[in-house]
């Protein structure tokens, strides 16, 4: 006698797994939406920000939020469904591209995408010390290493002359 019912968790994850795909199959059409955004939409005060910064040239200003947005969104979604150990790693063009947008608004200069480096860069130690402790603990379990040695080589000098 078989159950022709589904468990609920899976369902929910089958569900779940098909809003996400279709999600991911549409969004790159997303990148041509900026040439069907309505004129009233620039009188918003959001995207009157975007406008003064690049001088009332509203097909540009679209264009590029366009392609800002879209590989954030792709990124993000990698992200929080990525099951593999060096998935902080993502995080750095997340980053990337979230200043990126940042700029996009704020900015008051001609120059866009031009610094944002500098400011990834608390980011990028943060996920790579992330990445190596997931690495390291995937590495002891599978191998049987033994952290605590490995932790004893990395003390300061100043831990082990003063106890």
């Amino acid at each position: 006698m078989t159950n022709s019912r589904m468990p609920s968790n899976k369902k929910h994850a089958l569900t779940l797994g098909s809003v996400i795909a279709i999600v991911m199959a549409t969004l790159p059409y997303v990148f041509y939406y900026y040439e069907a955004l309505p004129d009233w939409l620039w009188e918003t005060s959001l995207f009157k920000a975007l406008s003064t910064s690049f001088e009332e040239n509203q097909l540009m200003a679209s264009w590029i939020l366009f392609q800002k947005i879209v590989p954030l969104l792709l990124l993000l979604i990698w992200f929080f469904t990525c099951k593999h150990w060096w998935y902080h790693t993502i995080l750095i063009p997340i980053s990337l591209y979230t200043f990126q947008l940042y700029t996009l608004f704020v900015s008051a200069n001609s120059f866009i995408d031009s610094g944002e480096l500098y400011f990834v860069v608390p980011v990028v130690i943060f996920s790579l010390s992330l990445t190596y402790l997931a690495r390291l603990k995937i590495f002891d379990k599978i191998h049987g290493i033994d952290i605590s040695e490995i932790e004893e080589s990395v003390k300061k000098p100043s831990d082990r002359w003063f106890k």
